[in-house]
């Protein structure tokens, strides 16, 4: 989709608190294929600015269009609401490698989407406890912790088929698990502010290639 040439103005004003609508249309190379999909060739979306923490302007698109309905203020607060989901959908493409599929066909993709989801709402019911006991205030620890969600996800891919078809009694698998994960949180610093650095080219391969680590 391309956009009128106002809606690239917004960062240009650097302004926040600003709502425009806009009509979204299609370039004319993928009309036909838009239409054969039953794709819409027009969208009217609207454009919000909001400045973040540190200055930056940031410009979110969405389809609620209605500005009464939804004022253009309330947009900072439902942004950073989302952040959860962010890293929930960072989680499946970046640790679980869920781009990565096992086959071509449509149904492998979906089978491959469901497990990494099914494996997902384990890890979270299999870490609950452990996450109530590092919540508990503690006098040695100079920040608060929580569960490693690196470890969490590789302790279940070592775990799994103990808690899914084997003898072992779950309660004690359940036990295993959380000893584990209590004794390898990550610590929480909430001010935290670390500056982003854009990586070259050949720094992004480098840790895409051989230094990010997957659980699958």
């Amino acid at each position: 989709m391309i956009a009128e040439p106002d809606d690239t103005q917004l960062f240009a004003r650097n302004e926040a608190g600003v709502s425009v609508t806009e009509e979204l249309r299609a370039p004319a190379n993928l009309k036909v294929q838009l239409k054969g999909l039953g794709l819409p060739l027009k969208l009217v979306v609207r454009f919000v600015t909001v400045r973040l923490s540190s200055g930056e302007l940031e410009v979110l698109a969405t389809s609620l269009l209605d500005q009464v309905a939804y004022p253009t203020e309330a947009f900072a607060e439902v942004y950073w609401s989302r952040w959860g989901i962010e890293t929930f959908y960072g989680r499946l493409k970046g640790r679980l490698d869920l781009e990565h599929f096992t086959g071509e066909t449509v149904m492998a993709i979906q089978q491959d989407f469901q497990a990494m989801l099914f494996l997902s709402n384990v890890e979270s019911i299999v870490s609950a406890p452990a996450k109530a006991e590092l919540r508990q205030p503690s006098t040695e620890r100079k920040h608060p912790v929580q569960v490693n969600t690196a470890v969490s996800l590789h302790a279940l891919k070592s775990h799994m088929i103990e808690l899914l078809a084997s003898a072992v009694p779950v309660e004690e698998v359940f036990n295993r698990l959380e000893q584990w994960l209590v004794h390898n949180p990550v610590s929480v610093r909430p001010k935290r502010q670390v500056p982003r650095k854009k990586p070259s080219a050949f720094r992004s391969y480098h840790y895409q290639r051989r230094v990010r680590k997957i659980v699958f």
